[in-house]
């Protein structure tokens, strides 16, 4: 017996099982990218747009800079947009500014709303100015008007200064990238849960297909009962004597399948002995069904009358009694009953490690409660060979 649990993460990804896993919770990944948008378009007006909620006004003006000099020197002077804006904030200008202004208006509110910039020709000034109030923006747009006129008067450098065009002050529209802010955030919170999904499935330890048992524990995945425990009781209030097995549709095939192995690998013994790792009801439960199997089937015709079949008997969990241990090395094989979607892989490992150590012998392992929804999903159209179907 050869465990490998321990590299059920080296699987690869079975594309169908994700599907059918994570068909039925789509719906989570739609409320992450929902939730996402709405994170990402809070923060961002909390950020962004609430503090531009205070409204600024902006005044622009065009000055004609007549230099008292011929164009070829222009490249010789040393006026940029650098230049002027710090020239705006130094007292030759600003003195004069500060005159034309109530004096209610401090320097550095001044200072703070002015900006000046060379764009293309240096003899082309743009000024703008910024404030809170349109009437604030005007006065300060008028002072810093009739300064640079004064400048234009009195600096040799100047023949003069004129101002070509001003823009009365109107409300700053801000970029509202609101909906941009929420296809990000929506964005990112779908790759956060798809990652997650992809970490959840990679880690998930739980056996879903008898290709599961054999892969991860090298031991012979016999077979699997379909909501074992809903068709139980059903069964058991069904009336007009029906049997099981008229009630369960598809469910019947997985069961013919499982009766074929179990004769099969179970052939020569006399008992088997079936223990869980997550539920001593599941071990009566798939024992019950096995016995009622073999009582209600044909024998297969390799095996005489005066044979004897092997009687599965129900043994619960071992680790809860460990005289159970005992019983198991005197039974000719035991099966091991697998809670389907268990996420059961380190207690199953546990439990093979347990039975190796006591020198029981394994015959497999039957998956219990499956579902059958699932299953036939997965195994599309027809689920078994015609002869397993048949019971063979």
């Amino acid at each position: 017996m050869r465990i490998e649990n321990q590299r059920y993460w080296q699987e690869g990804m079975d594309w169908k099982r994700i599907f059918l896993l994570w068909g039925k919770k789509l719906w989570l990944f739609v409320a992450a990218g929902l939730a996402g948008a709405v994170l990402g378009g809070g923060v961002y007006l909390v950020v962004c747009v609430l503090p531009a909620a205070n409204r600024e006004y902006e005044s622009v003006s065009k000055v004609y800079l007549n230099f008292n000099c011929e164009p070829e020197d222009f490249n010789e002077l040393s006026y940029n947009g650098y230049t002027w804006n710090d020239l705006m904030a130094t007292d030759p200008i600003l003195d004069t500014t500060m005159e034309n202004l109530p004096p209610e208006i401090g320097r550095e509110t001044v200072i703070g709303a002015t900006k000046a910039e060379i764009l293309s020709d240096i003899r082309l000034l743009t000024i703008t100015i910024t404030a809170d109030e349109p009437e604030l923006a005007a006065q300060i747009m008028k002072a810093t008007q009739a300064s640079l006129v004064h400048l234009g008067e009195t600096d040799e450098l100047f023949e003069s200064i004129e101002i070509y065009s001003t823009i009365e002050p109107k409300q700053i529209v801000w970029d509202d990238r609101t909906v941009r802010a929420m296809v990000t955030g929506g964005v990112i919170a779908l790759f956060i849960a798809v990652a997650a999904a992809a970490f959840y499935y990679v880690m998930d330890d739980s056996v879903y297909v008898a290709e599961d048992v054999k892969r991860r524990y090298g031991i012979p995945g016999m077979g699997i009962l379909t909501g074992m425990h809903r068709r139980d009781a059903g069964a058991k209030s069904s009336q007009h004597g029906k049997s099981h097995g008229e009630n369960h549709g598809r469910g019947k095939s997985f069961e013919n399948e499982l009766l074929v192995n179990y004769r099969y690998l179970c052939r020569g013994m006399k008992t088997v002995a079936m223990v869980s790792a997550d539920s001593a009801e599941d071990t009566d439960v798939a024992a019950g069904r096995i016995a009622w199997l073999m009582e209600k089937a044909s024998p297969p015709t390799e095996v005489s009358a005066a044979v004897e079949e092997p009687a599965c008997i129900a043994f619960g969990m071992p680790e809860e009694d460990a005289d159970v241990y005992r019983k198991l090395r005197d039974a000719d094989g035991v099966i091991v009953a697998v809670r389907f979607g268990g996420k059961n892989g380190k207690r199953i490992e546990r439990l093979l490690g347990n039975l190796k150590n006591q020198d029981c012998k394994v015959a497999g392992a039957v998956i219990v409660d499956g579902d059958e929804k699932f299953l036939r999903m997965y195994y599309a159209g027809s689920l078994m060979p015609r002869c397993l179907r048949q019971g063979c």
